[in-house]
């Protein structure tokens, strides 16, 4: 219908809009209340992100996250902050954190502006969840509802992506699904991409959720939440291999060896079960997964840039590579090739030179190193989780090794929050810890995990 010469839309997709205007509505109401519903209902709906891409729905659509994520930012200033900030230091990872964010700030001074707000974007806007936790902690209940959201979403994209093998090529092409873009194959092999837009979000985001809820499910196997997490493991790692994402398969293998070595020596007895799965696949899958084609192609490309870093120390620009490359691309309409490093370190390096690669190593080891102490000093099942985020931070140190993890949605969300979750741990004893929560308890909490 047109009434001069402005147009009404209608249609299917504009239905989908009305509806999703009236839940934001009923979602500002909610989360205005507490802006920690706000971080919990982004963890629960950002694993099916994916699902827009044959969804009838507009491409403004796309934006949701980010809007909710600004939505509960004003939430928790129009709140006001329920920590007090004589009681908490910030934590090492933090403070360098805030130094990373300043490089790339004054880097994106010296580059184009839509690549310097392309580049902030990508890399740094999540940033914001921690300081929304940070205002408005996490209670002990938030936290066993945010576990507990890891798992069932975890089950139900695994399951989805072993599906998804049964499907096959074509019939996600007759989905609406894209050859090269979604739908990919490693030696002749479907990659499983589940409700994600990509196959390496899947697998990391599987990845994550193993460790971060295997340690917690370990610490209180008896309760029924864990039983049926620990029964699901199977799938969850099927649908992990599915993905073929070598990352995903090198971090959960240091993340399980140190949930093993801290605190749950049992798992290495898995060990030896797992040399004989592997050895008994079929000599295809065997193929594809460890290709040494990728890494050769990798190792290539990280040697052809070492003139290049050795010519600009400092960077060659910000948002120069790798995603934010792409998209700026897409923006402008341009054709010129971009590089795709296939590793944070290398892309840290290249574009923010020896300073932003020595702030990104910093943040995450200081990461690493807070989660364990928490683990430490905590009690279960707080100190359970934080081992399992220790694990997941080992994770992303080796996987950012052979992909850029922090430009992967939703794993550079869900990296930000766990790492503001572990602040609102309470560490027990009567000496605060240099990076003390805000809270010192001496008893175990009463919200069962």
């Amino acid at each position: 219908m047109t009434t001069g010469a402005v147009s009404v839309p209608q249609g299917p997709e504009w239905v989908l809009v009305s509806v999703a205007l009236c839940l934001l509505a009923l979602s500002l109401l909610y989360i205005v209340q507490r802006p920690q519903r706000g971080l919990l209902l982004l963890a629960a709906l950002v694993p099916y992100d994916g699902l827009l891409l044959i969804a009838p729905a507009p491409s403004i659509a796309s934006g949701w996250k980010e809007a909710l994520v600004l939505l509960t930012l004003g939430a928790s200033i129009a709140s006001g902050s329920s920590r007090s900030l004589r009681t908490v230091r910030l934590p090492g990872w933090a403070i360098v954190a805030m130094g990373l964010l300043l490089l790339a700030i004054i880097g994106a001074a010296f580059v184009p502006w839509v690549q310097s707000v392309q580049a902030l974007k990508i890399g740094f806007f999540y940033i914001l969840v921690t300081v929304i936790v940070f205002r408005n902690p996490f209670t002990a209940r938030d936290r066993h509802h945010f576990v507990t959201i890891l798992m069932v979403n975890a089950v139900i994209t695994a399951a989805y992506g072993v599906a998804q093998q049964l499907i096959g090529g074509g019939g996600l092409a007759a989905m609406g699904y894209e050859y090269n873009v979604t739908i990919r194959t490693a030696g002749g092999i479907l990659r499983s991409f589940s409700t994600f837009n990509q196959p390496f979000g899947f697998g990391l985001f599987v990845m994550m959720v193993l460790l971060v809820g295997g340690s917690v499910a370990l610490s209180r196997p008896g309760t029924w939440r864990n039983a049926a997490f620990l029964l699901a493991t199977p799938l969850l790692i099927a649908g992990m291999a599915a993905s073929i994402v070598r990352g995903a398969y090198l971090g959960l293998a240091v993340g399980v060896l140190l949930l093993a070595i801290v605190r749950y020596r049992a798992l290495l007895l898995l060990v030896p079960v797992a040399v004989v799965i592997v050895l008994s696949l079929p000599t295809k899958v065997l193929g594809a997964v460890f290709s040494s084609s990728s890494l050769n192609e990798r190792g290539t490309g990280w040697g052809q840039i070492i003139d290049e870093v050795l010519r600009h120390p400092f960077g060659i620009g910000i948002g120069s590579t790798g995603s934010v490359a792409e998209k700026v691309a897409e923006i402008t309409g341009s054709r010129a090739a971009f590089y795709q490093p296939d590793s944070q370190y290398v892309k840290m390096l290249l574009e923010l030179g020896v300073v932003g690669l020595w702030l990104l190593l910093a943040l995450f080891v200081t990461g690493f190193a807070y989660a364990l102490t928490v683990a430490r000093r905590g009690i279960d099942p707080d100190s359970a989780f934080a081992l399992g985020i220790a694990a997941s931070m080992l994770a992303v140190i080796a996987a950012s090794a052979v992909s850029t993890y922090l430009e992967i949605f939703p794993m550079d969300f869900y990296f930000w929050l766990l790492l503001g979750v572990l602040t609102c741990i309470p560490i027990s004893g009567s000496t605060p810890s240099r990076y003390a929560p805000a809270e010192v308890v001496s008893r175990p909490t009463s919200v069962n995990s």
